[in-house]
């Protein structure tokens, strides 16, 4: 008998003991109907057991023939191991009698048809490649003979087929096309460069790209008059933010990897950053820091381009009329005068920031650094892009009216960030005009009069005093985009609090909650309170809330 991977043997004319492996009757044979029924031929039988007092032993580690430790008897495994045997068998059979049926059918066998198939596929890639390789030849002779009679028709409809047929991919392109790419690319360039126009010099930049061009010298004078006109930002490269595109964007984003500078953006962070809890954290607890883990700056000629005309707009009309105008100071931008600082004060980090990247911030428009939380995709689709005031609202609210929330403190801003799955969180530092604001101060806010405010009347953003009615913090809201530039996506992690244990009360997950669900619950003071199921909670499961 094998147990635990011990061998026993017992005497000749001695029972086995009671209990023991194998001696009961179920156990000493096999039905073969049973066996038939895994796939084995029903005349599969068991070997007989000992005759009684007969020696019976076993050799080996107590896991059996076929590995199956503690079984009993060897022959109860070698029954297991010829019906097993014969399962395989038979589907072996069946296998072979579907190959013959198929075989029968159609007058190939299933190997055939797969050989045949693979012969096809590798038939038709020859014949791709031939195709490709004809067409090159034929690309080729036509714009030799094309060039030859200066027929710049035809030279820009070959150029068109070779972009068609991809013969302009890669570092072999034939001399000609080449020739012919630098000839049209290089004329188109300098046409723009006497035309002064931005349209035209973009289209020429954009075509140069295509025609892989980029390296004629009248491509760096495009960009440079292009850089003129568009009066863009002394540091920005815009060679790069052509051939980096985003559809009809010439865009760039560069992650700054100068220790010195990214310290800034921390110091940014914890210089905003209130340890205040609202209820748009949904039962989390406020996080002790905000960690920078990267930054990234955005260049985007056309988003700066429509913010720089707005500013001057703003300021044109403040200059003709500036009552109910005040300039007001912002936690990004001035330290309070009571905060004790260790290192950098956010007046200066804001200077620096705004000189570094194109030029000083105008006061005189409440022109400021605003943060905005949301998602990676969505802070990739707003640098591209910019905001859409029709999803405005979607995920902070609307309590001042359908437009696009910022806050003065970073801790606000993270409410509205959605981690990935590494649990990074993405927020932008946006340069926001703010001009004359909508002061509202009262507890009951009516989002339509803000609207109306803004879209209507004379103001151009609203300025929401939470933190004197509520005592959280100043929300400010702009309905238009143009008045918004998202300057750095900033990426970082949340550093977790300590939860303080007597504002914190247990929840228990509902049957039909999964993570990520959101539920509305009453704190032990009467409080109503959306919270969010944690990930990893499991209905029928509590989990810590705070308020």
């Amino acid at each position: 008998s094998s147990e635990g991977g011990q061998t026993k043997t017992w005497a000749a004319g001695a029972a086995p003991p009671a209990g023991a492996a194998g001696t009961s009757a179920a156990s000493s044979s096999l039905d073969t109907k049973d066996v038939g029924q895994t796939g084995a031929s029903s005349s599969t039988t068991a070997p007989e057991p000992p005759p009684p007092g007969a020696t019976v032993a076993t050799t080996g580690t107590g896991k059996g023939s076929r590995g199956r430790g503690g079984m009993g008897f060897s022959f109860v495994d070698q029954a297991l191991g010829r019906a097993s045997d014969a399962a395989e068998s038979g589907l072996s059979a069946a296998l072979a009698k579907a190959s013959d049926a198929v075989a029968t059918g159609t007058g190939k066998r299933p190997e055939d048809w797969v050989n045949g198939a693979m012969a096809k596929a590798a038939e038709a890639k020859d014949k791709v490649f031939s195709t490709s390789v004809n067409l090159r030849q034929q690309i080729t002779q036509q714009m030799d003979a094309a060039l030859a009679h200066v027929d710049n028709s035809k030279v820009n409809a070959l150029l068109d087929s070779a972009l068609a047929a991809k013969v302009m991919d890669g570092k072999n392109m034939p001399a000609s096309i080449r020739k012919a790419a630098d000839q049209v690319a290089g004329r188109q360039l300098q046409e723009a460069i006497a035309s002064g126009e931005p349209r035209r010099l973009k289209g020429a930049l954009v075509a140069a790209k295509r025609l892989n061009a980029t390296s004629l010298p009248e491509f760096g004078e495009a960009v440079q008059k292009y850089h003129e006109v568009k009066k863009l930002p002394a540091g920005w490269d815009v060679g790069k933010m052509v051939l980096h595109r985003e559809g009809d964007k010439m865009l760039a984003k560069n992650d700054i990897e100068d220790a010195s500078v990214k310290a800034k953006f921390q110091q940014l962070l914890d210089l905003t950053h209130r340890k205040v809890y609202t209820r748009d954290r949904m039962g989390e607890a406020v996080p002790e820091r905000l960690e920078l883990v990267g930054v990234t700056v955005v260049t985007n000629d056309d988003l700066w381009g429509d913010y720089m005309a707005r500013r001057e707009a703003i300021r044109q009309e403040l200059v003709a009329d500036g009552d109910d105008f005040v300039r007001y100071t912002y936690e990004t931008t001035t330290t309070p005068a009571e905060t004790t600082v260790e290192g950098e004060r956010a007046e200066s980090i804001a200077a620096a920031l705004a000189a570094d990247f194109a030029e000083p911030l105008l006061p005189e428009v409440n022109e400021v650094y605003m943060f905005h939380g949301t998602s990676a995709q969505a802070a990739a689709s707003i640098a591209a892009r910019d905001f859409r005031i029709n999803l405005a609202g979607a995920n902070a609210g609307t309590l001042y009216g359908r437009g696009i929330y910022f806050a003065e403190n970073a801790s606000k801003s993270d409410e509205y960030t959605r981690p990935t799955g590494d649990n990074l969180r993405y927020m932008l530092l946006c340069r926001t005009v703010l001009g004359r604001a909508y002061y509202s101060d009262t507890k009951e806010t009516d989002p339509r009069a803000c609207e109306d405010a803004c879209c209507r009347g004379r103001f151009h953003s609203v300025l929401g005093d939470r933190r004197k009615c509520r005592g959280t913090f100043r929300e400010f809201i702009v309905f238009d985009e143009e008045q918004i530039y998202p300057n750095y996506i900033l990426v970082y992690r949340r550093k977790a609090a300590v939860v303080d244990p007597t504002r914190t009360f247990q929840v228990l997950c509902p049957a039909d909650s999964p993570p990520g669900s959101t539920l509305q619950v009453v704190t032990p003071d009467g409080t109503k309170l959306n919270v969010v199921v944690p990930p990893g909670v499991s209905p029928g499961q509590t989990f810590p809330v705070q308020y």
